[in-house]
């Protein structure tokens, strides 16, 4: 069974391409500055504060430069990165920095606001205690993972990054962060995730998961999701084209017949197919099912893809 390869890369403040960037936020209840997140260089920072008596809103929020949670959660999940049932799928690869008030422990017991694929019911890659740990970074052959702390220095806080490549299956991979229960806390951190699945027909689609995928039995029943909307595999073409008619009759949407090679076009047309996918798929021929009866909803499909696969902002060039 050929596999194809799918990323997905999340950026919340600070940046994969960006080397050295000097994001932080202030902790500090007696700071001027308290609340306040710096150097942000995309996205937002998280921070952790329950008190929404003494801190109503905090400088970030009002910055629009961090979330804000109100509650504390010992594993707090993030985003669902893929959910396949009965497909598989295989974790390849991961690269996760975080900018923090804490470092990585000692022996790397637990990997406190540093975000990772997460496999119920554990975050299966909590390493076991290291006893080499001597100085940093820090390699383990066994789990094939790599440890930095303070690669380089930001103005208040650590920086902690965790770099693995292997095989692992997984149905399944929300992206969560171990927090600890803790209030008072805020990280910012840029996360790149490689896996691969089972070569099928795809849905392309980007969906919230939910809102718009976990309500619909018929959507699990036939296709996979994907936080990227496009890695979403299916058993059947024409199936897939039925239930997205059926239950989004207004919203543009593409299905990939990996069979034939052709990518089918919902409320579309090739003009807002990015060439992205097009490398990606390498469809041998484009079918129009229905032309868009409101360019807006087009676009709309088009500037979403965009977002959450190649990072472009909305394009100005169609309408």
């Amino acid at each position: 069974m050929p596999f194809s390869t799918a990323t997905k890369r999340y950026i919340y403040g600070t940046a994969t391409y960006v080397p050295t960037p000097s994001t932080y936020c202030q902790s500090n209840t007696s700071a001027s500055d308290y609340g306040k997140c710096y150097n942000i260089v995309s996205g937002k920072a998280v921070f952790v504060q329950t008190d929404t008596t003494t801190y109503p809103t905090l400088p970030c929020e009002a910055d629009n430069t961090c979330i804000r949670y109100t509650s504390v959660a010992n594993v707090r999940t993030l985003e669902i990165i893929f959910s396949y049932s009965g497909k598989q799928a295989i974790l390849q690869y991961f690269w996760s920095r975080s900018h923090l008030f804490r470092r990585i422990e000692g022996n790397i017991l637990y990997l406190f606001g540093v975000p990772v694929p997460y496999s119920d019911p554990y975050l299966w890659l909590f390493p076991a205690v290291n006893y080499e740990v001597s100085s940093w970074p820090v390699y383990d052959p066994v789990g094939n993972w790599k440890a930095y702390v303070n690669p380089y220095t930001i103005s208040a806080g650590y920086v902690n990054v965790i770099r693995w490549q292997g095989n692992v299956f997984m149905s399944s991979a929300p992206l969560a962060v171990y927090e600890g229960n803790n209030n008072n806390i805020w990280y910012a951190f840029d996360v790149a995730v490689a896996w691969a699945y089972e070569s099928s027909p795809l849905a392309i689609i980007p969906l919230d998961y939910d809102r718009d995928y976990v309500p619909y039995q018929e959507l699990r029943n036939t296709f996979g999701y994907a936080a990227t909307g496009v890695d979403q595999p299916g058993w059947n073409a024409d199936d897939i084209v039925h239930v997205l008619g059926e239950l989004f009759p207004n919203r543009a949407w593409a299905v990939f017949d990996d069979r034939q090679y052709v990518l089918y076009l919902y409320n579309l047309t090739p003009d807002y197919v990015p060439d992205w996918l097009i490398e990606k798929l390498s469809p041998t021929a484009m079918k129009v099912i229905q032309h868009p009866a409101d360019v807006a909803v087009a676009k709309a499909w088009l500037d979403l893809l965009n977002e959450r696969n190649a990072q472009i902002p909305p394009q100005s060039g169609l309408p």
